[in-house]
């Protein structure tokens, strides 16, 4: 039996269905997600890290389809946002823009003992919420209990302070986004107290890569013709994610980026058509 050593330090055994399934989401067919999650397997070894088994598979996935790979080292994307100098906030608001909400980050509201800096206040159907953002730039950091602790004590806070009228603001819900997975703990309490967790893998059903796969809201860190100091430049316009580029592109705005920038028009081009071929 082949074993695998998780980020985490935990050990679980290899699941080649699992490395097949997320291949098949980054874009390939379900007979090349088969042929390299088999390949994956053969080349692996016991008490492999998932970091091996992550640098095989993009590899293999490079050679059917490099844009297959970029979508594929989405968690490794987001991990990168950190050091590109993008607000984890600031695109976890984007991305709810996408699904409907009105977003502003940073955010400050009284509430009954003290003001508070809110990392995003979105607003959809007629309802208010509270949302942390929890960043992490390291692989295998559980969003554990303190930080479902702490930002249902904020919510209490906000929701004490619109009833002594000090803020005009009701908040229907806090919610605690994530990059990484959360920890038992944390899901039990949240789902105990109706505070929405919103993380890797969870909810099972939307979670943030799901939601990001669904309408393609990829970070501008999964392309590969995006250097650290080209990232640092997109940050500084705001431009996060691969859609901010074809949109500028298409609006005829790609001369003024270069101006901006300092970039190439030649660069740009190149970044617009790996972009185009990430969002299929």
């Amino acid at each position: 039996m082949l074993r695998v050593i998780k980020a985490s330090g935990k050990i679980e055994k290899f699941d080649e269905n699992k490395i097949r399934r997320t291949c098949e989401r980054a874009g390939v067919s379900k007979q090349i997600a088969t042929k390299i999650a088999r390949e994956v397997k053969k080349q692996s070894y016991d008490n492999i890290t998932t970091k091996e088994i992550l640098k095989i598979t993009l590899k293999l996935l490079r050679k059917h389809l490099k844009h297959a790979a970029s979508r594929y080292d989405l968690k490794g994307a987001l991990m990168r946002l950190g050091p590109a100098g993008f607000q984890f906030e600031k695109l976890v608001a984007k991305i709810l823009t996408y699904y409907g909400y009105k977003c502003k980050t940073n955010v400050i509201v009284k509430g009954a003992a003290i003001e508070h800096e809110i990392d995003i206040l979105a607003s959809k159907d007629n309802k208010t919420y509270h949302i942390e953002a929890k960043y992490h730039n390291f692989p295998g950091i559980f969003t554990g209990i303190k930080d479902v602790l702490y930002t249902y004590a904020r919510f209490l806070d906000l929701k004490e302070g619109y009833r002594k009228g000090i803020s005009n603001i009701k908040f229907s819900q806090t919610w605690l986004v994530t990059n990484t997975k959360f920890s038992p703990d944390a899901i039990k309490y949240a789902n105990y107290k109706n505070i929405k967790l919103l993380g890797w893998r969870y909810p099972e059903k939307l979670s943030l890569e799901k939601m990001i796969e669904e309408k393609k809201l990829y970070p501008v860190t999964v392309l590969r013709s995006v250097s650290k100091n080209i990232q640092y430049k997109f940050s500084e316009l705001g431009i996060m994610l691969c859609k901010d580029i074809i949109i500028m592109q298409a609006e005829k705005k790609l001369d003024m980026i270069s101006r901006q920038t300092g970039i190439s028009k030649k660069k740009l081009t190149e970044i617009v058509n790996e972009a185009d071929k990430v969002l299929g």
